[in-house]
């Protein structure tokens, strides 16, 4: 039975009390009647619950987690514009894509696909030839529709269309620390101004953020950002010389596609909802941040694919599945001259993986694919004529070594490379001083590379390497 259950009952029995008695009771009259004391036993019963009932619809406001986002609305399903181009992010709480039309006409058609989901329009609602802006609500959620123009000259009718899910936070139940005037409240932001300095502020928003269940989660500046479930907060904290020097502060909010756990003590702290990942600095070893996400993901069913972090270049990573075969990547390595060790933490769905993977697939069946067509394609044969000075030394159908009189090297080169530039091939020079040389000739697939050495007291020494093409000899009249 709900409170409100509750409450009704309550006062649905002190009625039938009143009816009974046909008196009001009197506090303190020594010949009430026990009708009376029970009366007033579940009268003042009822009057706490109340009381009680609206304490805690602001106490324990809690913040939506991703199922129940999704439960509201998925953008990584929501109906794009026709011809819709350059999606750029794509995500539960986010959708941003690029479309040619009309600000009106494309803000109406996110409106009907709002409504059709039961999606309510909130008041306020800017409408123009020029732009187009509206917040919706639907079950305590927020969301928040924008369409501008791209500012690309070469295509006017060009629209940027931005779609924003904030959470279901209700911003003007946020613990606040005595002394806050409200400035403004809306679905959005809600601002407040104080005489109290900003650190005095910001410590106490911090104290009572963290008393509501709120973990910290990075700082930029005087903007602290704090996260619980999957929405982050963000709590801006600063002097404001347009209120004569008093404090500002102000609340928004925004619901994350990904509910990316990270360790409080940290340096610095990034969260990008766009790839879900959220990148760390901490003074922490690494043997601890393994064992913060075992312990913290462990609580929702996720385990680690291996005993212990795999190094993969400069990077020990860890991976984590859950029952739904979501994954999350921990990467860590230490930046020496910062004395850190830097944290990314990955999330990404099933679905995400499983389309990584058929890519993987694909292009690994084309690779296998190209080398047996290779394996059993002879490969294009490439003619070049030895100068006459030039002794071959080893030979090989893909490399070839000579040796030419001191200070020939590179006269020698270059009169090879003529033969190249005449067939097409394209050169680049990374060095050709008369004492080392590295030139590569490409033409489509083939290369073919000349190096040599030349020090000036003994003879020069040239190679030339061959790569997708076979060398061979070539007479004097080709």
């Amino acid at each position: 039975m709900t409170q409100a259950q509750v409450v009704r009952c309550l006062v649905f029995k002190a009625v039938q009390l009143f009816s009974l008695s046909g008196k009001v009771p009197m506090f303190g009259r020594s010949n009430d009647s026990p009708v009376h004391f029970i009366l007033l036993n579940v009268m003042v019963v009822v009057i706490s619950v109340i009381f009680a009932q609206g304490r805690v619809s602001a106490a324990e406001q809690q913040a939506a987690t991703v199922a129940e986002a999704v439960k509201a609305i998925d953008l990584s399903k929501f109906p794009t514009l026709i011809g819709a181009e350059e999606v750029g992010t794509l995500t539960v709480a986010q959708l941003s894509y690029l479309a040619e039309g009309e600000c009106k006409a494309a803000f109406e058609f996110q409106r009907k696909a709002l409504t059709d989901l039961k999606w309510s329009e909130l008041p306020g609602s800017a409408v123009t030839d020029q732009y187009a802006s509206g917040v919706f609500t639907r079950d305590g959620f927020v969301l928040s529709v924008s369409v501008v123009p791209s500012g690309d000259p070469q295509q006017p009718n060009l629209l940027h269309v931005s779609i924003n899910l904030h959470g279901n936070v209700d911003l003007q139940k946020l613990p606040t620390p005595s002394g806050l005037t409200m400035v403004y409240a809306g679905p959005q932001i809600a601002m407040y101004s104080t005489d109290s300095s900003v650190a005095e502020t910001t410590a106490a928003c911090r104290k009572g953020l963290l008393a509501a269940g709120w973990q910290p989660y990075g700082n930029a500046g005087d903007t602290h950002f704090f996260k619980q479930n999957a929405v982050r907060l963000t709590a801006s904290i600063n002097s404001a010389p347009g209120l004569d020097g008093k404090t500002a502060v102000s609340f928004s909010a925004e619901q994350m596609s990904a509910d990316v756990p990270a360790p409080v003590d940290n340096v610095q702290l990034q969260y990008a909802d766009s790839t879900k990942q959220v990148l760390f600095d901490t003074k922490d070893i690494r043997e601890n941040i393994v064992s913060f996400y075992r312990n913290t993901l462990g609580d929702s069913k996720w385990q680690a694919t291996t005993d212990h972090p795999v190094q993969i270049g400069f990077k020990d990573v860890l991976i984590f599945r859950n029952p739904a075969k979501d994954m999350l990547t921990l990467e860590m390595y230490p930046v020496e001259e910062e004395q850190v060790l830097r944290v990314t933490a990955k999330y990404e769905t099933a679905a995400e993986v499983a389309a990584i993977e058929k890519k993987l697939d694909a292009e690994m069946a084309t690779a296998k694919k190209r080398a047996e067509l290779e394996k059993n394609t002879p490969l294009p044969k490439v003619s070049v004529q030895l100068p006459a000075k030039a002794r071959l030394t080893e030979e090989s159908s893909t490399k070839w070594e000579l040796t030419v009189a001191t200070g020939q090297a590179k006269a020698t080169v270059a009169e090879m490379r003529k033969q190249f530039k005449k067939s097409g091939w394209t050169e680049e020079v990374l060095i050709d001083d008369g004492m080392v040389g590295e030139i590569t000739l490409k033409k489509g697939r083939q290369e073919v590379s000349f190096s040599y050495v030349d020090p000036g007291f003994i003879p020069a020494e040239i190679t030339l390497q061959a790569s997708h093409a076979e060398l061979q000899k070539a007479h004097a009249k080709e």
